[in-house]
């Protein structure tokens, strides 16, 4: 393997198929790029007494938390999933579903294996070497976005039930999603149930725009009427303005440090009608979308960035982590003070150009560290991707073990992303009344891979036996 390889961009621009979706790549593209780009933005650290104190830019401009509702286009990553799972479900239906979701989720874990084996040890190192005040509150962000793996795979598991439907039934079935968001919701802000219960909003508000990607796959959601589009979006915006109004639902579409609530985590009815609005949007720009992309200029880019997208995505926080405290032993923190509350806020002028500065290094490490990783997100990994030598089991069986197997890495991800890798491997945390450990989730992790490996990889031809001379 090469080190440093060029993305090879152009050429697989060039192999496009014709019939390929390209709106749905550039909305997964913009999607990512936004969260590479937001993070470093909002990122706002105080060191008082060498202790990191993190804050969000939006929270320190609480006015500024309404471009959120812009800017929070993680809904269009399960969209565009959605309709590359309906697409590649339908080709590959007659392979059997553990073969099906066993090529779903390789290709995904693969490079999240890389990560946490690289940043587990890196784990260990700096809970050996440095103070715990110092080094848990960026170490508890090294698996944060993990959550997102979790829930996709969760919902890729559902994809041979969300089956084709026509456009009375796709509307249904989407409201009555949104509706059972919501009544999770009831049950934790006004119910009285216990917060765990809000973890199943982890699948339902993640499931409405994956399933919306399916209708847009089968062609149900262009069917729609452009007036009936335009109502749903306009609705949804004012129905989220009015829940947001009377209920606990914060403003923002982000979590905002020191909030009680927050529309990510976990997810709340709030995002899920945020993410209908944004299908639909996707939906209406359609036509002038699909001409735009159409232009090379504008498609090879697009191209780039899926082609490098799983390692962009789990590496850019790490290297947000890393200059973030090379710049502060260096003593190049930007001007940031402590406000009333204890959250860090900017301090004077300095800020921005700082912060310019600041982005310019951070776009170039964030690119530095891709061009180095990037091949391995494609590149065989031992065992992980070789055939397996283990006897093949009966289609249910296999069914069944791979859709267990695959709820069992998403539900492991998703509380890797809860504990971070602060203190690891012993330290638990607490979180909606369930106690929670990286080391255990980890170990749960790599169970449920070896099973959905076990139950949807392909098999190793068995040795011929030598032919007898006569």
């Amino acid at each position: 393997m090469k080190v440093f390889a060029a993305v090879p961009t152009a050429a697989a621009a060039e192999r496009t198929p014709a019939d390929r979706d390209r709106v749905v790549d550039a909305a997964r593209a913009a999607a990512l790029l936004v969260v590479v780009a937001g993070h470093g933005i909002m990122a706002v650290v105080a060191w008082p007494d060498g202790v990191p104190v993190l804050g969000n830019l939006l929270a320190a401009f609480p006015l500024t938390q309404a471009l959120t509702w812009l800017l929070q286009i993680m809904p269009l990553f399960f969209f565009a999933g959605g309709a590359a799972n309906a697409l590649s479900w339908d080709r590959h239906r007659a392979d059997g579903y553990a073969s099906w979701l066993w090529g779903r989720g390789r290709r995904l874990l693969r490079p999240a294996w890389i990560y946490l084996g690289i940043m587990s040890a890196i784990a260990v190192v700096v809970t050996v070497a440095a103070s715990p005040r110092t080094s848990e509150p960026l170490m508890l962000l090294t698996t944060q976005l993990l959550w997102f793996l979790g829930a996709y795979l969760i919902v890729t598991a559902l994809m041979p039930w969300m089956r084709p439907t026509g456009r009375a039934c796709g509307a249904l079935v989407a409201l009555g999603l949104v509706a059972a968001c919501g009544l999770v919701d009831a049950l934790r802000f006004y119910l009285g149930a216990p917060d765990a219960v809000g973890l199943l909003n982890f699948v339902l508000v993640w499931a409405v725009p994956a399933y919306l990607g399916t209708l847009r796959a089968r062609g149900v959601l262009g069917s729609y009427p452009r007036a009936w589009l335009v109502a749903v979006a306009v609705g949804g915006i004012a129905l989220d303005a009015l829940l947001i109004r009377v209920g606990p639902w914060p403003v923002s579409m982000v979590g905002m440090p020191g909030e009680p609530v927050s529309n990510m985590a976990p997810p709340t009815v709030v995002l899920a009608i945020h993410s209908v609005v944004l299908a639909v949007v996707l939906t209406l720009l359609d036509g002038p979308l699909r001409r735009l992309l159409a232009r090379d200029a504008v498609w090879r880019p697009v191209t780039g960035v899926n082609l490098v997208a799983m390692t962009l995505y789990l590496w850019h926080l790490p290297v947000l982590i890393a200059l973030t405290t090379l710049l502060h032993v260096l003593g190049l923190d930007r001007p940031v003070r402590l406000d009333d509350g204890g959250w860090p806020v900017p301090d004077g002028w300095g800020y921005a150009p700082g912060t310019v500065a600041f982005l310019a290094a951070y776009g170039v490490c964030v690119w530095a560290v891709v061009r180095l990783l990037w091949p391995l997100e494609h590149a065989a990994l031992p065992w992980w991707d070789s055939p397996t030598s283990a006897r093949s089991p009966g289609p249910r069986v296999a069914a069944a073990t791979a859709g267990i197997a695959t709820f069992g890495v998403g539900a492991s991800t998703l509380v890797l992303s809860a504990t971070g890798l602060a203190g690891f491997p012993a330290r638990t945390i607490d979180y909606a009344g369930l106690p929670l450990n990286a080391a255990g989730a980890i170990a749960v992790l790599l169970l449920s891979g070896a099973a959905l490996r076990w139950a949807g990889a392909d098999r190793k031809a068995p040795d011929r036996e030598p032919a007898v001379s006569a």
